[in-house]
């Protein structure tokens, strides 16, 4: 019995990752090009003048989310991980910890996935942000939030070396 919930939990997680995966990345380039769209619609108009900075900003948020990969990959980067394929993730080793191992790796592909989103979330907030009506404490607060999804996302996606850094620097050693 034991055997099938890992091989259910396995399954509902290989589908859903690979799956949600692509949606995600989809998803984002599409916001991105509707968004650029808007953007230069927007910056046309001759009624709403729309601020140089404002603009850059928002140019910036739409492309971050077309090449949505490459920036987690340089956000990793910058943490100084190596860059990562979206693949699902095997980091737990059968022989550690038996038939658990796969399903503990389906859980850390589903937390890649989660991480993928907030980066996602992360800058689809940086670009709105910078929208008219937003007051300065607002525009503040959101791009204050976006931060903090951006590096929880990318400690997410990244979990793997992650979890190696705190073990080395705890000292221990599985």
């Amino acid at each position: 019995m034991a055997l099938d919930a890992v091989t259910a939990i396995e399954n509902l997680a290989s589908g859903i990752f690979s799956s949600g995966i692509n949606f995600l990345f989809t998803w984002a380039e599409m916001i991105g090009v509707i968004g650029m769209i808007g953007l230069f619609a927007r910056r046309r108009s001759h009624r709403v003048p729309l601020a140089p900075g404002k603009f850059f900003m928002g140019l910036f948020a739409c492309a971050a989310l077309v090449s949505l990969p490459s920036i987690i990959n340089a956000s990793g980067a910058q943490f100084g991980f190596r860059s990562t394929s979206f693949d699902a993730i095997a980091y737990v080793q059968p022989s550690t910890f038996g038939m658990a191992a796969n399903a503990a790796n389906a859980v850390l592909s589903l937390a890649r996935l989660a991480g993928a989103g907030f980066v996602c979330t992360a800058l689809d907030m940086y670009r709105r942000s910078e929208l008219e009506g937003h007051t300065a404490l607002s525009s503040s607060e959101s791009v204050r939030a976006a931060t903090v999804k951006l590096f929880a996302g990318t400690a997410l996606v990244f979990s793997p070396q992650v979890l190696d850094a705190v073990l080395t620097t705890l000292g221990l050693i599985f």
